[in-house]
């Protein structure tokens, strides 16, 4: 497939996507099965529960079926992501029909949004303020390790540290899972880790200065 035609499905595919936030929702809850993503129903509800009556932070919202997922059950979510894509997503615009599809399914008024970084964003961001932390940025082992450096101390102790894609050999998720320490509870293709005082040591010490 020449490069020129790949460009013009991407276009058409990107295209799609934003078309479909204008439509109406289907069923609310925590699946929003309309909004493009990989996430399946049982991973959805997974973060729903995960998220009941806390406040979520999230690193990665793409189109926003995540963030739906979070925010049906969440008091707060506290959604990071540029919305200009990755190598893994292609450049898409994502931010508008991210609002639109947040609107459309109920949960705009639970969504802090942050367009941004996370390493732009992360900092600003209190110590043990959330519930649960859900990394789903760019899949390289570095750069989840970036994100684990960034939000790991934004999760008080007793929360959760969710990671989605994992087992997915093409992905680094899996590698820094392990590095954890943990043994991690997965439903499809998210690890769910329990934030102790020990994972915050060993993480520390494993990352020396970048987790500090």
């Amino acid at each position: 497939m020449s490069a020129a035609l790949r460009r013009r499905l991407r276009f058409a595919l990107a295209a799609w996507r934003s078309m479909a936030s204008r439509l109406p929702a289907r069923a609310r809850g925590p699946y929003a099965s309309d909004v493009p993503s990989s996430l399946t129903e049982a991973e959805c509800r997974l973060l729903a529960e995960l998220a009941r009556d806390g406040n979520a932070l999230e690193v990665g919202s793409w189109f926003g079926r995540s963030t739906i997922a979070l925010a049906s059950k969440a008091r707060a979510v506290h959604a990071v992501d540029w919305h200009r894509g990755d190598e893994h997503t292609g450049p898409l615009g994502t931010l508008n029909p991210f609002l639109r599809n947040l609107a459309r399914y109920g949960v705009r008024d639970r969504v802090v949004v942050h367009v941004g970084r996370v390493e732009d964003v992360a900092p600003a961001l209190r110590d043990d303020r959330f519930d649960i932390a859900f990394v789903d940025g760019y899949h390289t082992a570095d750069a989840v390790r970036r994100d684990v450096d960034l939000v790991l101390r934004t999760v008080r102790n007793g929360g959760k540290l969710a990671f989605h894609d994992f087992g997915r050999a093409e992905y680094g998720v899996s590698e820094v899972v392990r590095e954890l320490g943990a043994d991690p509870d997965v439903v499809d293709t998210i690890a769910v880790v329990d934030v102790t005082p020990e994972t915050k040591r060993r993480w520390a010490e494993l990352r020396g200065d970048a987790a500090t």
